[in-house]
């Protein structure tokens, strides 16, 4: 699950549209709405929503909640594949349909990046995940989120807040997947 070759980004531009290549360690070089981004969001047999707590040894928000499965599109890739690949890198699952939701520019939204959203209703216990990248997976109810979010937003990992307000606002969380 832990990757070991270097990977590269495409840059785009405020289109979403490919203007260039960049190596993963030199993403720091340009604006965050220059990239794109996926994220899944899992719910479980409870109605209740993986979430894991990404681990202290991370670059990027350390010990802070995260979505069921994020990460970046690599150079080549489109974002349904980033988002299958992701989720076998992050949390071992591959053979499930994936469900787009929500799609976000920096430019007519408040988020900071590109990225669409995917949800997923995953009945099978999570027991193989990147231990390296993530401490630990909650389940956790739509009102556990919201009252996390209000009372310590700084728990969560950028557009977290964002994209669940969303979600939820469109009452995705359970309607989409069911």
């Amino acid at each position: 699950m832990k990757k070991d070759s270097v990977e590269f980004f495409d840059i785009v531009n405020e289109k979403d549209e490919i203007i260039g290549k960049i190596r993963e360690d030199e993403q720091n070089n340009v604006k965050p709405s220059q990239l794109r981004f996926i994220n899944i969001i899992i719910i479980n047999n409870d109605n209740k929503i993986v979430v894991p707590k990404r681990s202290s040894n991370r670059k990027l928000f350390p010990n802070c909640y995260d979505f069921s499965v994020g990460g970046h599109v690599n150079s080549g890739e489109n974002y349904e594949e980033a988002a299958y690949r992701e989720l076998k890198e992050e949390l071992g699952i591959e053979n499930v349909k994936l469900k787009e939701v929500a799609y976000f520019s920096p430019f007519n939204s408040d988020s900071n990046t590109f990225q669409k959203v995917y949800l997923l209703r995953y009945t099978n216990k999570i027991c193989e995940y990147d231990r390296d990248g993530i401490d630990e997976i909650y389940y956790k109810s739509k009102k556990e989120i919201q009252e996390l979010m209000k009372k310590e937003p700084n728990l969560f990992k950028t557009d977290y807040s964002v994209v669940m307000k969303y979600l939820f606002d469109k009452d995705y969380y359970i309607k989409q997947v069911l």
